[in-house]
């Protein structure tokens, strides 16, 4: 388990720890797996609420990208609210739920989101998250040693991307169209999405992409994002 933290420890950039985190769980047997990094007084499923997500259909990730849709998933809240691991399952039952909790549920029947489960994940000065996890089968198959470290392994990845934000205190200047890039990659749009909305080519978008993952130090879009939010960047 050292070994774990160690590696995560020496990583210095948001994006790299949470690949790594996806990694190792991936080697444990994982095949879906998601990090839902929230603004602070903010919803898990909240429109700035960050998503990485690992494994999901592509057509679900771009649904759970519509705010509405999203913002109709009560389990992470109730994760969050139950402040310990509980599964899909658990979590649909722990509460009564709306038509649109309902609908919800359904779309994730269809998807085969059935055997996954939920982990609160808790940092420094409040910035918590949530995590979520699937094997594809019911978790009583998996052995506890590799829930252990999976639970163990996240919230190490967790509290180093804190961290690593609180270090951050630079000022970030960016252009008025890198501006409105940002505000869409936060909303959680494709490249080819915002050059649909922006009026620009595909190739022009990236090319802003690459200058705002620059001008944050960051080598992907969730490690921009994430660190976008925590300075205030961008808002609700």
């Amino acid at each position: 388990m050292q070994g774990y933290f160690g590696k995560i420890e020496a990583l210095i950039d948001v994006g790299e720890v949470l690949w790594y985190a996806v990694g190792v769980c991936e080697e444990l047997g994982v095949v879906r797996q998601s990090y839902h990094f929230t603004p602070l007084f903010d919803s898990p499923t909240s429109e700035r609420t960050v998503v990485h997500a690992h494994g999901f259909d592509r057509e679900w990730l771009e649904f759970y990208s519509e705010s509405d849709f999203r913002k109709s998933d009560p389990i992470p809240a109730r994760v969050m609210a139950f402040g310990a691991m509980l599964t899909w399952e658990e979590a649909k039952k722990i509460a009564p739920n709306t038509p649109e909790n309902e609908v919800f549920f359904d779309a994730m029947r269809k998807y085969g989101l059935i055997h996954g489960f939920g982990v609160p994940l808790f940092g420094p000065r409040s910035r918590n998250a949530y995590a979520s996890f699937d094997f594809g089968y019911p978790i009583d198959r998996v052995p506890e040693k590799t829930l252990g470290i999976i639970r163990s392994v996240s919230q190490a990845a967790h509290q180093r991307v804190c961290v690593l934000l609180e270090s951050t205190r630079e000022k970030v200047e960016l252009s008025q169209r890198e501006q409105e890039v940002l505000e869409w990659l936060v909303r959680g749009k494709s490249l080819s999405v915002i050059g649909d909305i922006l009026d620009l080519s595909p190739d022009t978008v990236k090319t802003y992409a690459k200058r705002i993952y620059a001008k944050l130090g960051s080598v992907d879009r969730v490690g921009a994002v994430v660190k976008a939010l925590k300075l205030g960047l961008v808002t609700a």
